[in-house]
């Protein structure tokens, strides 16, 4: 059922060779010509213009084909999060929140390894090169918002086994909404945590030898409105609130960009050099990108079929990770997506993608 072994990324393009439902790309070139150049006698643009226009239209949208999918498992998946193995990169795994609580965890051929049962949680955050005791053991945080706390597990990787970590109890000033990974540096982890109002923190969570591990809050900064998601890229914040849509935050917590696209889910990557946010709206068949210096928009992505597997119709959850998970189509990490159409995780070749979105540019 999956390719991830032996599925060769040269064949993942961004411009299909077969008619699609979804992405019929010289047809829909065709139409939209013709459209531009029926219009000349009324609005009284050139040929020139009109064939132009078209071309930037179909400029901004780019077509990658999904890699695989994953099993289809009760709850779906509220939260995305990748947990790579530095020591065997094809034994990575890949977290998911569901819906109805607790924590699953994936495979990369799409297999579920686990499932730990456990409270809902709207986000997560994974820490992979964990030093407690001076053991490697990689950790997962997340968000709990009905209880307004932050959570943490262990993952045995031997045995693919999820254990409930200890965290020194810590009162958060405004709740807990959400949160996502800040930086994982020698013996911490910094997270930033999500209040309930328009507001976020800092928080770093070390092993300081206690029976539980130390929490301190070091940092605090006020939003323009309430957020639910976030990710992070060298230092810099990025936000995703139903309110007020997409707002880039400096390591010194001003506000440097913003957007008013409305979104539920966003992750930040680096494509061939080109630093793009992806973001999900949760209703339409597209993920939206938009360069991550300024937020300015930068394509719409549509995701296909591939050679078996179904494209994505309706986007949510988002992650992506640069880490390599072995094969051969996700040497340079991946992107993970919730596709609420069927219910299931659906992944695409870093690679793919970076083709996708940066060849045209």
């Amino acid at each position: 059922m999956f390719q991830s072994r032996w599925f060769n990324p040269v064949l993942q393009h961004s411009t299909l060779s077969r008619p699609h439902l979804r992405g019929a790309r010289p047809l829909g070139r065709s139409l939209l010509v013709a459209a531009a150049l029926s219009a000349l006698a009324a609005c009284g643009p050139t040929p020139e213009q009109a064939i132009e226009e078209a071309a930037a239209v179909e400029a901004a949208n780019r077509e990658v084909l999904v890699t695989a999918a994953f099993v289809r498992v009760q709850g779906g998946a509220a939260a995305l999060a990748f947990l790579p193995n530095p020591d065997a990169a094809s034994l990575g795994l890949i977290a998911s929140a569901p819906r109805e609580g607790g924590l699953d965890l994936f495979d990369a051929d799409g297999e579920l390894r686990t499932r730990h049962a456990g409270v809902r949680l709207s986000g997560l955050a994974t820490a992979p090169g964990f030093q407690l005791r001076g053991e490697n053991l990689p950790l997962i945080f997340g968000a709990s918002a009905d209880s307004n706390a932050v959570l943490g597990y262990a993952v045995v990787t031997d045995g693919i086994r999820v254990l409930d970590l200890p965290l020194a109890e810590t009162t958060p000033t405004d709740g807990v909404a959400g949160l996502c990974l800040h930086r994982e540096g020698v013996g911490y982890v910094d997270l930033v945590i999500l209040g309930n109002g328009p507001t976020a923190q800092i928080w770093r969570i070390r092993d300081a030898g206690d029976d539980v591990l130390h929490v301190e809050q070091r940092q605090s900064f006020a939003l323009t409105a309430p957020a639910r998601q976030c990710a992070t890229l060298d230092g810099d914040i990025y936000f995703a609130s139903p309110a007020s849509g997409i707002t880039r935050i400096g390591p010194d917590g001003v506000i440097e960009a913003e957007n008013n696209q409305s979104v539920v889910s966003l992750a930040v990557g680096d494509f061939n050099g080109s630093r793009l946010v992806l973001a999900t709206d949760g209703s339409t068949g597209q993920v939206h990108t938009f360069y991550a210096l300024d937020l300015m928009p930068a394509s719409e992505l549509t995701i296909v079929d591939g050679l078996s597997t179904p494209g994505i119709e309706q986007p949510s959850a988002i992650a992506i990770t640069p880490d390599s998970y072995g094969f051969t189509a996700y040497v340079a990490g991946m992107i993970a997506v919730f596709d609420q159409e069927d219910q299931r995780i659906k992944v695409i070749s870093h690679d793919a993608a970076s083709r996708a979105l940066v060849s045209a540019d």
